[in-house]
């Protein structure tokens, strides 16, 4: 298995690959280790790339100064969460980071974009208070199955309306965000959106490994 090195900003990434497909998959987040337990089998088994951020934690230093990982992928996102995460920050360092942002994002946007209509698949996991409920109001189209503890915690987040017909046959809730949020956070999936992009984000309960590797497959089985 190949394997190399791609930044953004200085945010490292490790790329694996093992043969050749129109899969690319990402893990963002250092402390979501059920994810990089599920990439780390799939990675052996499914033909695609990976991207595995190298950090061990949820935030990322830049300059000295934190930021979250999936908040870098637009400069207002990121400079809501510089701000956010840095009380003490001042202007001139927030539009140094931002420059480098911006100078990097687009390369490495093309890195990790599949090629020939494929799917860019980012897999999360959440421990405390987050839910698809966050994600309804910002969503063109709902699919729930089960809105209840813990199961309201377990969702697919699709840019792309087939895959959302396809995802809501599933057992799995999902929402649908096919159009650009009037706020854009920062977050790949916005980034995606905005560039045409075959974009799912499979998010579990931390710890659910069986729940997440169950919702990989039936993407695997049902969606080309």
């Amino acid at each position: 298995m190949d394997q190399d090195i791609i930044e953004i900003a200085s945010i490292r990434f490790k790329v694996l690959q093992h043969g050749e497909s129109n899969r690319r998959y990402i893990w963002i987040h250092g402390d979501e280790k059920t994810a990089l337990l599920l990439l780390k089998r799939i990675k052996e088994k499914n033909n695609g790339t990976v991207f595995l951020i190298d950090n061990d934690k949820r935030e990322v230093v830049i300059n000295s100064n934190m930021i979250d990982p999936n908040r870098i992928f637009s400069r207002a996102g990121a400079e809501k969460n510089l701000i956010k995460m840095n009380s003490n920050i001042s202007r001139s360092t927030i539009d140094k980071t931002l420059d480098m942002l911006d100078r990097d994002r687009e390369r490495f946007f093309d890195r990790i974009k599949p090629p020939n209509r494929g799917l860019l698949l980012a897999l999360h996991n959440n421990l405390q208070g987050y839910s698809i409920h966050d994600e309804i109001a910002i969503s063109n189209e709902v699919s729930l199955k089960n809105s209840e503890h813990p199961h309201h915690h377990n969702f697919y987040i699709c840019t792309n309306r087939d895959d959302f017909n396809v995802l809501s046959k599933s057992p799995y809730n999902v929402v649908l965000q096919e159009t650009p949020p009037a706020e854009d956070n920062g977050s790949l999936s916005c980034l995606a959106v905005r560039k045409g992009v075959r974009y799912i984000n499979i998010e579990t309960r931390l710890g659910y490994l069986s729940v997440q590797t169950k919702m990989l497959q039936y993407i695997e089985d049902h969606l080309e």
